[in-house]
């Protein structure tokens, strides 16, 4: 199962939803994947196109609100209460956020370089984005073709006091590596895939 059908599954979850795949790369292959499903449109927005300017491209299919997420990341994130939590803070956006663990254990030694102490994968200091954003449409004017989420769209959102921040604390995994690529396989194949757990 590709890792979008993975996060479709999620988002049915918690009801009726429609989706558009921003494409670009081999988008061929994925709209074959989906040709039979009517809830999903694939959209060729091109190969070097940016994350935020994939957003602007498909513009005039975006409803009043609406979420975006990466397609290779999965996260049990309650969407019910995210989209909650996106209208009471009254802001264009929500970025969910999470605190990771680290992928290495740490080493604790004192000034005569003797090991004290291993702390096995601790909870890093900070938060990351880890996608399921919720918007607005008025956030469209923050983007152009050219666009990095990430960058300006998002810096000025924030900046303008805009944006908001809903606090994750569940599963979260990103597939940026092989390494993870197997994990996540081997997650699903135990039959209880944690990011299908709310």
């Amino acid at each position: 199962i590709p890792v979008l059908e993975h996060l479709i599954n999620i988002f049915e979850r918690f009801g009726e939803f429609n989706y558009l795949i921003c494409s670009g790369y081999k988008g061929y292959v994925i709209e074959e994947h989906f040709k039979d499903n009517p809830k999903v449109t694939v959209i060729d927005t091109g190969e070097e196109t940016n994350t935020g300017g994939r957003i602007f491209k498909i513009s005039d299919y975006l409803d009043e609100n609406f979420i975006v997420t990466y397609g290779d990341g999965l996260a049990n994130v309650n969407v019910n209460k995210l989209i909650d939590f996106h209208f009471s803070q009254k802001t264009i956006g929500t970025m969910t956020v999470t605190n990771p663990t680290s992928r290495f254990g740490l080493v604790e030694f004192n000034n005569q370089h003797l090991v004290e102490k291993f702390v096995e994968k601790p909870k890093l200091q900070g938060f990351v984005n880890i996608g399921f954003m919720v918007f607005n449409n008025k956030f469209l004017e923050y983007l152009d073709n050219q666009s990095v989420l990430e960058s300006k769209p998002l810096t000025n959102l924030a900046s303008d006091g805009e944006l908001s921040a809903y606090n994750h604390d569940g599963y979260f995994e990103p597939m940026d590596t092989y390494r993870e690529y197997l994990n996540m396989n081997n997650l699903f194949k135990s039959g209880n895939p944690p990011w299908m757990n709310f």
